[in-house]
């Protein structure tokens, strides 16, 4: 037995290792993973799909959500579940399915090799723990390797499943959450209030600069689908997160006047967006063609994939294409300089 912690300072446990270490660590001896979980998100959801892509030696996976089909899916999160449905039932591998009777609020991760199972997690953390953890809540779970235990949580999900769920794909869900919960506590990311955003946009300057959003396979929004990172010692490879952009500026655009300059004290500047989210971001590279949010680059990429996603153009584990973008009704976002000190406005609006 192990203790998980998020590990988050000032609660720092020596030696302890996280969820998600742990989880990766253990694919590497796992031919079939059963997960019951009550919440998921679309990011994690497409991760998972490329966990299997990317790890053949992973033979079968189940997942079972507990808590959506009576509290609501975004629709964002519902689209990413019935592809990664759709992907295992084609591959046969496994399928997504949902508690219908009540709210599952258990969150068990069941490992198994080719014999039984060897391992399991249980704990506080859903699904979003394979990701590490972007809005620093600080999650503890257990992992149990005894193996009279493991078979225990294995018989327990199985009994759930068999008595309680439903393929995603023979419900009718037609009531969603209408939020878009990406940036909402996101380390890093602050809400701004209306009066603020306005003020924000009457301050725009005349300095403006289109910035493109390519659709191509080896664009960087779709960066997530080149090899992940291969742990040489497990051979487990991790994929890239969904959501990781750091776009490349064109040289015609980011070298005009006005524009950030690399390696400067303007280089790095705060920006508020149309839709009203606020944080940092910042130019770097030759000719400042590298463009990202500083200190995470998830927060532009689930700033600018989940406005596609909201608007139905991108479903997650899917590419972004010239159609995805053609769908959304624009290819670029507007950086306009404000009067105020180091403020920037960032507009990816359709009107």
């Amino acid at each position: 037995m192990e203790f998980l912690h998020s590990n988050y300072p000032p609660c720092k446990i020596s030696g302890a290792h996280t969820f998600s270490e742990a989880f990766y660590d253990l694919l590497s001896e796992t031919e079939r993973l059963d997960i019951a979980v009550g919440y998921v998100t679309s990011d994690s959801l497409a991760e998972l799909k490329q966990i299997l892509e990317q790890n053949t030696r992973i033979e079968k996976m189940n997942l079972t959500i507990g808590m959506h089909y009576i509290e609501k899916f975004t629709h964002s999160a519902y689209r990413a579940a019935c592809v990664l449905n759709r992907y295992l039932v084609s591959e046969q591998r496994g399928e997504v399915r949902l508690v219908t009777p009540f709210r599952y609020h258990g969150k068990l991760y069941s490992f198994s090799n080719s014999t039984s199972p060897f391992a399991g997690i249980i704990g506080s953390n859903n699904l979003s723990s394979i990701l590490g953890d972007a809005t620093r809540t600080y999650e503890s779970s257990v992992l149990i390797d005894d193996q009279a235990a493991a078979a225990e949580m294995n018989r327990f999900i199985q009994n759930l499943v068999s008595t309680s769920t439903d393929n995603i794909a023979d419900l009718e869900i037609t009531d969603f959450d209408e939020r878009n919960p990406l940036l909402e506590g996101h380390e890093r990311v602050s809400k701004v209030d209306p009066q603020t955003l306005t003020e924000c946009k009457d301050s725009c300057t005349q300095l403006s600069f289109e910035i493109p959003i390519k659709g191509e396979e080896k664009s960087n929004l779709n960066a997530c689908f080149g090899k992940g990172r291969e742990n040489k010692k497990t051979g487990i490879i991790q994929p890239r997160h969904w959501y990781e952009v750091e776009l490349i500026v064109p040289k015609i655009v980011a070298s005009q006047p006005g524009y950030p300059i690399s390696k400067t004290p303007e280089a790095e500047f705060d920006v508020i967006t149309d839709d009203g989210w606020s944080f940092r971001c910042k130019v770097s590279g030759d000719y400042n063609k590298n463009f990202r949010s500083e200190g995470d680059l998830k927060i532009l990429g689930k700033w600018l994939k989940g406005r596609l996603e909201i608007s139905g153009a991108l479903t997650p584990g899917e590419r972004v294409t010239q159609q995805t973008l053609n769908a959304y009704g624009r290819s670029t976002f507007t950086l306009t300089k404000t009067n105020k000190p180091n403020l920037w406005y960032l507009d990816f609006g359709v009107r």
